[in-house]
C-alpha cells in the first residue's frame, strides 16, 4: 500500500463495567448531627440533635457500563494523523434524589438508586505537520484541531406523573434542559395587552396587572391563558424546552511555527453551543433584582420607556418577577465562546552564541495567557465571564446567585531559559 495514501491504521474497541463510588461521603448513612443552640440555658448553649434524613432500603453501587470504538490513522507519510472515538456510557442505578413526595410525608424525598442514564458522545483529533525550505532554512509548522460532543438522556426514573422540577428527572429527559416560555417582545400599549392571552400567573406587578413595557409571552397551546398547565411533560401549558445548559461541540485549535530559531505557538479553545439563564440573584439583572442594587452601565437607556420602545429590558418596576424567575427566550443567553488560552513567541539562539557563552542552550520569549475571549453574551454585557458563570464566590458577594466571580486572569510574561 502506498504510504502516502495510508501509512498507519488501527481500530480499537473496548467494553467494561465499573462500580461508581463518586458519591458524597456518608450520605447513605443515618447521621445524627450535633448542633449548638442559639439560646442560653443554665448559663451555657446546650447541644442538640435531630432525626436524620430518610434513607431508603436496599441501596447498592452505581454501575457504569462503557463501550468505546476508536480509529487511528496516518496518511501522507505521517504528515496527516487522525484519532477518533465514539462512546456510550450507561450509569445504572444512579444514586440520586427520588421523585417528589406529598407534603404529608414530612421530609424531603430520600436519595436512592432511582435512575438509569445513557451518555453518547465522540472525540475527534486531526493533526497536520509539514516542513519546507524558506530562504535556505527549514520552516516547520503544524496545526491540530479537536472536537468533542456528548448528550445524556434519562432512561429510567420513577416519575410516573412526568413532573417537571429542578433537581428531579423524567424518562426521556435530556440532561441540561431549560424549560421556559417563548416571548413576543414587550407590550407597547394597552391595546396589545387587551388583545393578548391572559398572563396573570406570571406577575410583573404586585396585583398581577400587565402594563406597557412588560414582557409578552406566546400562547403556545392556544387556550387564551399563559400558564404551565399541570407542570408535567404531559400537560406543560405554554412552557417548552427553550435551551440546554450543557456545553456542546467543545473544540480547540493549536498552531505551531518554527524557522531559524524563531518560534510561535497559539492555542484556542471554546464551546460551540451552550445556553444560560441568569438566576434570580444574578448580577445580570442589576436593579431588576433589587431596586437598591448597583446599576450596570449597559442597562442605561437599554430598558423600555415610551420614548425608548425598543429597549432590551422591560419597564422598571418595584416588583417584576416576570423576567428573573421565569425562564424565557428573550433573556436566554447564548454563552458559546472562543478563547485564546495561550500565545507564545520567542527565539532560540544559535550554537554560535551559546558556545561563546559556554552554555548548551539559550531561549527567550514572551507568553500570554487568556489574552482574548469572544462570546455572543459580550454583545450585551462584559460584566460576566463566560468561563465562570456558576454560583457566586462568597469572598465577593453573598455566595448566592451567579456572576459575582473573579474573571479568568490575563497574564503576559517574559521567559528566559538557559541550559548549562
Amino acid at each position: 500500500m502506498d504510504k502516502k495514501a495510508l501509512s498507519d491504521l488501527k481500530l480499537r474497541a473496548s467494553y467494561g463495567s465499573l462500580g461508581n463510588g463518586n458519591v458524597d461521603p456518608y450520605s447513605y448513612l443515618d447521621i445524627y448531627e450535633i448542633k449548638i443552640m442559639d439560646r442560653v440555658l443554665n448559663g451555657q448553649k446546650p447541644a442538640y440533635t435531630s432525626v436524620p434524613k430518610v434513607i431508603p432500603d436496599n441501596l447498592t453501587w452505581e454501575t457504569a457500563r462503557t463501550a468505546n470504538l476508536g480509529l487511528d490513522l496516518s496518511s501522507l507519510n505521517g504528515k496527516l494523523t487522525f484519532t477518533g472515538d465514539i462512546y456510550q456510557r450507561k450509569p445504572l442505578n444512579m444514586y440520586t434524589l427520588g421523585v417528589a413526595l406529598p407534603d404529608i410525608f414530612g421530609a424531603e424525598s430520600p436519595k436512592g438508586n432511582y435512575a438509569d442514564m445513557t451518555t453518547k458522545g465522540f472525540e475527534l483529533s486531526l493533526t497536520y505537520k509539514d516542513r519546507f525550505d524558506l530562504n535556505g532554512s527549514p520552516f516547520n509548522w503544524s496545526v491540530r484541531g479537536t472536537l468533542a460532543d456528548y448528550k445524556s438522556n434519562i432512561d429510567r426514573y420513577e416519575n410516573k406523573e412526568g413532573l417537571i422540577k429542578d433537581g428531579s428527572y423524567y424518562e426521556g429527559q435530556r440532561i441540561g434542559e431549560i424549560w421556559g416560555y417563548v416571548t413576543q417582545g414587550l407590550f407597547q400599549n394597552q391595546a396589545e395587552i387587551d388583545g393578548a392571552a391572559k398572563q396573570k400567573l406570571i406577575k410583573s406587578s404586585n396585583n398581577g396587572t400587565i402594563y406597557p413595557g412588560d414582557v409578552r409571552f406566546t400562547d403556545l397551546n392556544g387556550d387564551g391563558v399563559i400558564d404551565y398547565g399541570n407542570n408535567t411533560i404531559y400537560s406543560h401549558g405554554d412552557r417548552t424546552v427553550i435551551g440546554n445548559a450543557d456545553p456542546r461541540y467543545i473544540y480547540s485549535f493549536n498552531l505551531n511555527l518554527d524557522w531559524k530559531g524563531i518560534y510561535f505557538s497559539s492555542f484556542f479553545q471554546g464551546v460551540g453551543k451552550q445556553n444560560w439563564y441568569p438566576s434570580n440573584e444574578s448580577i445580570f439583572w442589576g436593579q431588576y433584582n433589587r431596586p437598591y442594587n448597583n446599576l450596570p452601565e449597559w442597562h442605561l437607556n437599554n430598558y423600555w420607556t415610551e420614548d425608548n420602545p425598543n429597549g432590551y429590558f422591560p419597564r422598571y418596576a418595584g416588583y417584576n418577577e416576570s423576567i428573573k424567575t421565569t425562564p424565557q427566550t428573550r433573556y436566554l443567553q447564548n454563552v458559546a465562546y472562543i478563547r485564546m488560552k495561550n500565545l507564545q513567541i520567542g527565539y532560540s539562539f544559535p550554537k554560535s552564541v551559546t558556545n561563546r557563552l559556554r552554555i548548551s542552550s539559550l531561549r527567550a520569549g514572551l507568553s500570554g495567557e487568556n489574552l482574548w475571549t469572544w462570546s455572543p453574551l459580550y454583545k450585551k454585557t462584559k460584566d460576566l465571564d463566560v468561563g465562570n458563570l456558576g454560583k457566586s464566590d462568597p469572598e465577593i458577594g453573598t455566595g448566592s446567585g451567579d456572576g459575582f466571580n473573579y474573571p479568568i486572569m490575563k497574564s503576559i510574561s517574559f521567559n528566559l531559559s538557559i541550559g548549562l
